[in-house]
Protein backbone atom coordinates (compact mmCIF):
# COMPACT_ATOMS: atom_id res chain seq x y z
CA UNK A 1 0.00 0.00 0.00
CA UNK A 2 1.25 3.30 -1.26
CA UNK A 3 1.97 6.23 1.73
CA UNK A 4 0.29 9.44 0.91
CA UNK A 5 2.26 12.18 0.37
CA UNK A 6 2.36 15.05 3.45
CA UNK A 7 0.92 17.97 2.57
CA UNK A 8 2.65 21.07 3.25
CA UNK A 9 0.90 24.07 5.30
CA UNK A 10 1.90 27.96 5.45
CA UNK A 11 3.62 28.87 8.34
CA UNK A 12 2.17 31.36 10.55
CA UNK A 13 4.92 33.99 9.83
CA UNK A 14 4.85 33.85 6.20
CA UNK A 15 1.59 35.04 6.38
CA UNK A 16 2.15 37.95 8.46
CA UNK A 17 5.52 38.37 6.68
CA UNK A 18 3.00 38.55 3.12
CA UNK A 19 0.87 40.86 5.29
CA UNK A 20 3.45 43.25 6.14
CA UNK A 21 5.12 43.30 2.82
CA UNK A 22 1.56 44.08 1.28
CA UNK A 23 1.11 46.81 3.62
CA UNK A 24 4.11 48.78 2.56
CA UNK A 25 3.45 48.49 -0.82
CA UNK A 26 0.00 49.90 -0.96
CA UNK A 27 1.41 52.76 1.91
CA UNK A 28 4.23 53.44 -0.63
CA UNK A 29 1.26 53.70 -4.22
CA UNK A 30 -0.85 55.34 -1.20
CA UNK A 31 1.82 58.19 -0.31
CA UNK A 32 2.94 58.58 -3.53
CA UNK A 33 -0.77 59.08 -4.89
CA UNK A 34 -1.27 61.50 -2.22
CA UNK A 35 1.73 63.57 -2.44
CA UNK A 36 1.70 63.94 -6.56
CA UNK A 37 -2.26 64.68 -5.87
CA UNK A 38 -1.28 67.60 -3.11
CA UNK A 39 1.83 68.86 -5.84
CA UNK A 40 -0.84 69.01 -8.36
CA UNK A 41 -3.33 71.30 -6.45
CA UNK A 42 -0.41 73.18 -5.38
CA UNK A 43 0.59 73.76 -9.54
CA UNK A 44 -3.26 73.95 -10.26
CA UNK A 45 -3.42 76.93 -7.89
CA UNK A 46 -0.08 78.84 -8.93
CA UNK A 47 -1.11 78.90 -12.70
CA UNK A 48 -4.45 80.05 -12.09
CA UNK A 49 -3.16 82.68 -9.64
CA UNK A 50 -0.48 83.69 -12.54
CA UNK A 51 -3.42 84.25 -15.02
CA UNK A 52 -5.81 85.90 -12.88
CA UNK A 53 -3.55 88.51 -12.06
CA UNK A 54 -2.28 88.84 -15.79
CA UNK A 55 -5.73 89.00 -16.81
CA UNK A 56 -6.06 91.74 -14.18
CA UNK A 57 -2.95 93.56 -14.99
CA UNK A 58 -3.85 93.55 -18.51
CA UNK A 59 -7.09 95.07 -17.84
CA UNK A 60 -6.12 98.10 -15.71
CA UNK A 61 -2.72 98.73 -18.39
CA UNK A 62 -5.22 98.79 -21.11
CA UNK A 63 -7.42 101.24 -18.82
CA UNK A 64 -4.30 103.44 -18.57
CA UNK A 65 -3.46 103.52 -21.77
CA UNK A 66 -6.43 105.45 -22.96
CA UNK A 67 -6.45 107.45 -20.05
CA UNK A 68 -6.78 111.25 -20.80
CA UNK A 69 -7.37 110.16 -24.18
CA UNK A 70 -10.19 112.45 -26.53
CA UNK A 71 -10.86 114.32 -29.72
CA UNK A 72 -9.29 116.97 -30.99
CA UNK A 73 -11.94 119.13 -31.86
CA UNK A 74 -10.89 122.73 -32.56
CA UNK A 75 -7.72 125.07 -32.52
CA UNK A 76 -7.16 127.31 -29.86
CA UNK A 77 -6.27 130.97 -31.65
CA UNK A 78 -3.70 132.15 -29.42
CA UNK A 79 -1.30 129.34 -28.90
CA UNK A 80 -2.46 127.22 -32.54
CA UNK A 81 -2.87 123.84 -30.08
CA UNK A 82 -5.48 121.85 -30.48
CA UNK A 83 -8.32 121.54 -28.09
CA UNK A 84 -9.67 118.65 -26.78
CA UNK A 85 -13.37 117.21 -25.57
CA UNK A 86 -11.31 116.26 -22.62
CA UNK A 87 -8.60 118.41 -21.17
CA UNK A 88 -8.82 117.43 -17.25
CA UNK A 89 -6.71 115.17 -15.35
CA UNK A 90 -6.74 111.44 -16.64
CA UNK A 91 -6.58 109.63 -13.33
CA UNK A 92 -7.51 110.42 -9.75
CA UNK A 93 -6.78 108.16 -6.78
CA UNK A 94 -7.04 107.56 -3.27
CA UNK A 95 -5.67 105.54 -0.52
CA UNK A 96 -8.79 104.71 1.81
CA UNK A 97 -11.33 104.87 -1.60
CA UNK A 98 -14.03 107.16 -2.67
CA UNK A 99 -16.59 108.64 -0.42
CA UNK A 100 -18.83 107.20 -3.17
CA UNK A 101 -18.22 104.04 -5.49
CA UNK A 102 -20.06 105.22 -8.37
CA UNK A 103 -18.88 106.99 -11.06
CA UNK A 104 -22.02 108.94 -11.66
CA UNK A 105 -20.77 111.60 -9.02
CA UNK A 106 -17.65 113.72 -8.57
CA UNK A 107 -14.65 111.58 -6.98
CA UNK A 108 -13.53 112.34 -3.62
CA UNK A 109 -11.50 110.80 -1.41
CA UNK A 110 -12.90 109.31 2.00
CA UNK A 111 -13.69 105.95 2.40
CA UNK A 112 -13.92 103.67 5.12
CA UNK A 113 -11.50 100.87 4.73
CA UNK A 114 -7.70 101.39 3.66
CA UNK A 115 -8.59 100.22 -0.04
CA UNK A 116 -7.24 102.13 -2.39
CA UNK A 117 -9.02 103.34 -5.68
CA UNK A 118 -8.67 105.13 -9.15
CA UNK A 119 -10.99 106.58 -11.56
CA UNK A 120 -9.67 107.09 -14.85
CA UNK A 121 -11.06 109.42 -17.22
CA UNK A 122 -11.13 109.34 -21.29
CA UNK A 123 -13.52 109.63 -24.15
CA UNK A 124 -14.55 106.23 -25.16
CA UNK A 125 -15.22 105.39 -28.93
CA UNK A 126 -16.06 103.02 -31.21
CA UNK A 127 -12.32 101.83 -31.17
CA UNK A 128 -11.18 101.79 -28.18
CA UNK A 129 -13.98 100.29 -26.15
CA UNK A 130 -16.34 97.71 -26.62
CA UNK A 131 -19.02 98.37 -29.00
CA UNK A 132 -22.62 97.86 -27.35
CA UNK A 133 -25.07 98.70 -29.95
CA UNK A 134 -23.16 100.34 -31.65
CA UNK A 135 -22.46 102.87 -29.55
CA UNK A 136 -18.82 103.21 -27.35
CA UNK A 137 -19.34 101.62 -23.93
CA UNK A 138 -17.70 102.34 -20.60
CA UNK A 139 -15.86 99.24 -18.52
CA UNK A 140 -18.95 97.48 -17.96
CA UNK A 141 -19.85 97.21 -21.61
CA UNK A 142 -22.77 99.82 -20.86
CA UNK A 143 -23.50 102.05 -23.90
CA UNK A 144 -23.43 105.69 -23.64
CA UNK A 145 -26.60 107.31 -25.18
CA UNK A 146 -26.87 109.85 -27.94
CA UNK A 147 -26.21 112.81 -27.28
CA UNK A 148 -23.72 112.05 -24.50
CA UNK A 149 -20.02 113.28 -24.83
CA UNK A 150 -18.83 109.71 -23.71
CA UNK A 151 -16.40 110.67 -21.68
CA UNK A 152 -16.09 107.68 -19.47
CA UNK A 153 -15.30 107.25 -16.02
CA UNK A 154 -14.23 104.44 -14.70
CA UNK A 155 -13.34 103.34 -10.84
CA UNK A 156 -11.52 100.25 -10.20
CA UNK A 157 -10.90 99.06 -6.76
CA UNK A 158 -10.71 95.75 -4.73
CA UNK A 159 -14.21 94.58 -3.04
CA UNK A 160 -15.26 91.25 -2.10
CA UNK A 161 -12.00 89.80 -3.17
CA UNK A 162 -12.31 90.81 -6.76
CA UNK A 163 -11.00 93.35 -8.83
CA UNK A 164 -14.30 95.55 -9.08
CA UNK A 165 -15.15 98.32 -11.67
CA UNK A 166 -17.88 100.91 -11.23
CA UNK A 167 -19.36 103.04 -14.71
CA UNK A 168 -20.79 106.56 -15.24
CA UNK A 169 -24.24 104.83 -14.59
CA UNK A 170 -23.06 103.71 -10.86
CA UNK A 171 -23.61 100.27 -11.54
CA UNK A 172 -20.14 98.07 -10.15
CA UNK A 173 -19.26 94.70 -11.07
CA UNK A 174 -16.15 92.01 -10.37
CA UNK A 175 -13.80 91.85 -12.88
CA UNK A 176 -11.23 89.34 -11.81
CA UNK A 177 -11.95 86.99 -8.68
CA UNK A 178 -9.19 86.33 -6.05
CA UNK A 179 -7.74 89.98 -5.82
CA UNK A 180 -7.08 90.36 -2.26
CA UNK A 181 -5.83 93.64 -2.70
CA UNK A 182 -4.96 96.14 -4.77
CA UNK A 183 -2.51 99.01 -4.37
CA UNK A 184 -1.13 101.90 -6.68
CA UNK A 185 1.79 103.88 -6.84
CA UNK A 186 1.73 107.37 -9.07
CA UNK A 187 4.63 108.33 -11.45
CA UNK A 188 4.42 112.00 -11.02
CA UNK A 189 6.65 114.69 -13.09
CA UNK A 190 7.71 118.05 -11.42
CA UNK A 191 5.93 120.99 -12.32
CA UNK A 192 9.14 122.64 -13.95
CA UNK A 193 9.51 119.98 -16.09
CA UNK A 194 6.35 118.22 -16.73
CA UNK A 195 7.83 115.40 -18.80
CA UNK A 196 10.48 114.26 -16.86
CA UNK A 197 9.45 111.53 -14.00
CA UNK A 198 10.69 112.25 -10.71
CA UNK A 199 8.86 109.70 -8.29
CA UNK A 200 6.38 107.62 -7.66
CA UNK A 201 4.22 108.07 -4.75
CA UNK A 202 1.07 106.74 -3.10
CA UNK A 203 -2.21 109.33 -3.87
CA UNK A 204 -2.30 111.14 -0.66
CA UNK A 205 1.12 112.19 -1.63
CA UNK A 206 0.47 113.42 -5.04
CA UNK A 207 0.71 117.12 -5.31
CA UNK A 208 -1.22 117.30 -8.99
CA UNK A 209 -2.88 114.09 -10.94
CA UNK A 210 -2.36 116.24 -14.17
CA UNK A 211 1.41 115.97 -13.38
CA UNK A 212 1.20 111.88 -13.12
CA UNK A 213 2.65 110.15 -16.11
CA UNK A 214 2.75 106.95 -15.35
CA UNK A 215 1.15 104.18 -12.48
CA UNK A 216 2.39 101.52 -11.16
CA UNK A 217 0.12 98.71 -10.25
CA UNK A 218 0.07 95.76 -7.54
CA UNK A 219 -2.53 92.85 -7.31
CA UNK A 220 -2.25 91.05 -4.11
CA UNK A 221 -3.58 87.95 -5.88
CA UNK A 222 -5.23 84.44 -3.15
CA UNK A 223 -5.97 80.90 -4.53
CA UNK A 224 -9.40 80.05 -4.52
CA UNK A 225 -9.07 77.11 -2.05
CA UNK A 226 -6.86 76.40 0.89
CA UNK A 227 -3.90 74.21 -0.81
CA UNK A 228 -1.00 74.54 2.04
CA UNK A 229 -0.79 71.59 4.18
CA UNK A 230 1.01 71.15 7.00
CA UNK A 231 3.90 69.83 4.77
CA UNK A 232 4.01 72.70 2.93
CA UNK A 233 4.52 75.27 5.43
CA UNK A 234 7.16 77.07 3.07
CA UNK A 235 4.66 78.03 1.25
CA UNK A 236 2.78 80.38 4.07
CA UNK A 237 5.29 82.89 3.46
CA UNK A 238 4.81 85.77 0.79
CA UNK A 239 5.72 89.37 0.46
CA UNK A 240 3.01 92.09 0.12
CA UNK A 241 2.64 94.92 -2.70
CA UNK A 242 4.46 96.91 0.22
CA UNK A 243 7.24 94.47 0.15
CA UNK A 244 6.77 93.51 3.27
CA UNK A 245 7.60 89.72 4.52
CA UNK A 246 3.89 88.01 5.81
CA UNK A 247 2.52 84.93 6.57
CA UNK A 248 -1.00 82.76 5.19
CA UNK A 249 -2.62 81.83 8.38
CA UNK A 250 -5.39 80.57 6.36
CA UNK A 251 -3.67 77.83 4.00
CA UNK A 252 -4.76 80.03 1.13
CA UNK A 253 -1.50 80.78 -1.53
CA UNK A 254 -0.82 84.42 -1.70
CA UNK A 255 1.65 86.04 -4.23
CA UNK A 256 1.84 89.91 -4.98
CA UNK A 257 2.32 91.02 -8.61
CA UNK A 258 3.34 94.25 -10.20
CA UNK A 259 3.27 96.07 -13.76
CA UNK A 260 3.88 99.87 -14.89
CA UNK A 261 2.19 101.48 -17.22
CA UNK A 262 2.91 104.92 -18.89
CA UNK A 263 0.41 107.36 -19.88
CA UNK A 264 0.62 108.04 -23.26
CA UNK A 265 -2.04 110.52 -23.44
CA UNK A 266 0.04 112.92 -21.62
CA UNK A 267 2.11 113.96 -23.73
CA UNK A 268 1.51 116.74 -25.84
CA UNK A 269 -0.12 117.27 -29.42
Amino acid sequence: MRAKPSQGGVALIEVLVALVIGLVVVGAVLATYLSTGQSGRLQLAFAQMDEDAQIGLRILSSELLMAGYARPVSQDAETSELRKTYDERPVFGCDRGFQTAAANTPAECGGSVNSPAIEITYEADLDNSVVTEGKPSDCLGNSFQDGETGITYNRFRANSDALQCTGPRGNAAPLVHNVERLQFWYGEADSAEPRKLVRYVNASAVQDFNLVLSVRVCLLMRSAEAVITAEDAALKAYVDCEQAPQESSDGHLRRAYVGTTALRNRMPF
